[in-house]
């Protein structure tokens, strides 16, 4: 089963440690669970801030019962795909839950499937989600964001888990009132604009690795190319390859197979209007002068200036995810701004004054929304347009927020089989359900792009305005006018 897709390396010892120590002595009280464990899932992804997942367990010996179970327990174990676990490399990738213990906070679904047997769902999480919910922040913060998102996970959540970042741009004042921790964390994500790729908000987010906090631009670029795939996946006849992983030649392991797939989202264009993927305006008023301001964003013109993710295995550049042609009176989609209506007040010049810091000046900035918040808004909502669900065999090298290949076919007009240019290509992994029962291990991949491999053709010509006489234009004057004159009769 080693050498097998799904096959997976658990810790001998699955443990579950109770807050009580054994009598007299400062050793807690721990029970190995391995052999009662029927399923256990691990959820991540870039928008959920910490680890979480569940175990179920089977207790047909009443061993449960010499803890008790109360809620307060912590969670050990270790899991690595074969190839990846700290036997076979320098550089592990998999969950190591003995080095930073889960934490029990949840007992439900206790059922009893047969006689003299129970059942139970244990719910965890990472313990930095307990103290998140013990605490408030409330203190001032001026350092570059990722700084102050640093000593937050440190001071505040007392984690000590590596922490993997991308560098701000400024470095804004901001008291925190009263938030908890990562609430605190991810306002001052929306506030973060990258120092080397431009790209506006940022993702808090955990993985196996650690904690991490990036921009979108930063998971799909390095900064001089793309990121390299981490997995090639293929929609395709499940044929045995006979090896699990990739062979030197290019020839597809069967670690790489679909097991099955499912498109969640392809286009919702009243949604890309509403959440300003096509366009916006922005009126921002500044307390300090009393001035408003109004900024179009024009989704065409802001393309080339982001990053994207659609390219096909092939390399041909992407194209974005609206097409242009001739909407209505000589208009595109990106031609009506105020489809997203957005109004910001800025405090910018309120702390222009420079600091002292280490014996050098340290100048205090504010983040421009005018020249950020629009871009943030467009790409992250792009984001959710393509989005897809691949069940595939459990890899723990492919974290959230990793880049990888998928390719899907679809029939031509002579019905043969090519590689389909609109959901075949690079995608983000944005969330992960791993699924590990007694003999498998499977995960659920969400992926996400916002662009495509092949560009769509323009149009200048309008042809999506006709009237009922097939007539391509708006005659607003043959329109009838019907007044309501409030006793129930229409004229």
């Amino acid at each position: 089963m080693a050498n097998e897709a799904g096959s997976y390396i658990l810790s001998d010892e699955v443990l579950l440690t109770s807050y009580l120590s054994e009598a007299g002595t400062n050793d807690p009280i721990s029970i190995n669970i391995r052999q009662l464990m029927q399923e256990i899932q691990i959820f991540e992804g870039i928008n959920k801030s910490v680890l979480s997942g569940y175990i179920t367990l089977v207790d047909a010996a009443g061993v449960m019962d010499d803890l008790p179970l109360t809620g307060h327990e912590l969670l050990q174990f270790r899991l690595h795909t074969p190839g990846f676990s700290p036997k076979d490399t320098k550089f592990p990738k998999g969950f190591d839950f003995i080095k930073n213990p889960m934490y029990i906070y949840r007992i439900n679904n206790i059922l009893k499937p047969t006689p003299g047997a129970k059942m139970y769902t244990l719910e965890f999480c990472s313990k930095e989600e307990i103290r998140n919910s013990q605490k408030k922040v409330c203190k001032a913060y001026h350092n570059p964001i990722h700084t102050s998102v640093g000593l937050i996970l440190r001071a505040e959540l007392g984690s000590p888990k590596d922490f993997m970042y991308e560098e701000t741009k400024f470095t804004p004042k901001y008291v925190i009132p009263k938030l908890t921790p990562l609430n605190a964390i991810k306002f001052l994500a929306s506030e973060s604009v990258s120092k080397r790729t431009n790209s506006s908000g940022y993702f808090f987010y955990e993985t196996s690795d650690g904690f991490h906090f990036k921009s979108l631009g930063a998971m799909i670029h390095t900064g001089a190319s793309y990121k390299t795939p981490v997995m090639d996946y293929v929609d395709s006849p499940k044929t045995d390859s006979g090896k699990m992983y990739k062979s030197k030649d290019g020839k597809a392991g069967n670690l790489g197979k679909v097991l099955d797939f499912k498109i969640v989202s392809r286009y919702d264009t009243l949604k890309n209007i509403r959440k300003g993927v096509y366009a916006s305006r922005l009126v921002s008023y500044n307390g300090m002068t009393k001035e408003f301001k109004e900024e179009d964003f024009s989704y065409p013109h802001e393309y080339e200036k982001m990053r994207h993710m659609g390219q096909l295995v092939s390399g041909k550049e992407s194209s974005g995810i609206m097409p242009i042609f001739n909407f209505e009176n000589e208009k595109i989609m990106s031609d009506y701004p105020e489809g997203k209506y957005m109004f910001r007040t800025t405090g910018f010049g309120m702390h222009d004054t420079q600091a002292m810091k280490d014996g050098k000046e340290n100048r205090i900035n504010d983040v421009p929304i005018e020249d950020t918040l629009q871009r943030k808004v467009s790409q992250k909502e792009a984001f959710n347009n393509i989005v897809i669900e691949i069940l595939v065999p459990g890899n723990t090298a492919v974290s959230a927020g990793d880049v990888i290949n998928f390719q899907t076919l679809t029939s031509t007009k002579d019905k043969k089989s090519e590689e389909d240019p609109y959901m075949s290509g690079r995608y983000l992994v944005t969330e992960i359900r791993h699924l590990l029962q007694v003999k498998k291990h499977n995960m659920l991949l969400v992926c996400a792009k916002d662009s495509v491999g092949k560009e769509y053709l323009m149009n200048d010509r309008e042809v999506l305005n006709i009237n009922e006489k097939g007539v391509v234009g708006t005659d607003y004057e043959e329109g009838n006018i019907i007044i309501d004159t409030g006793d129930g009769i229409w004229s």
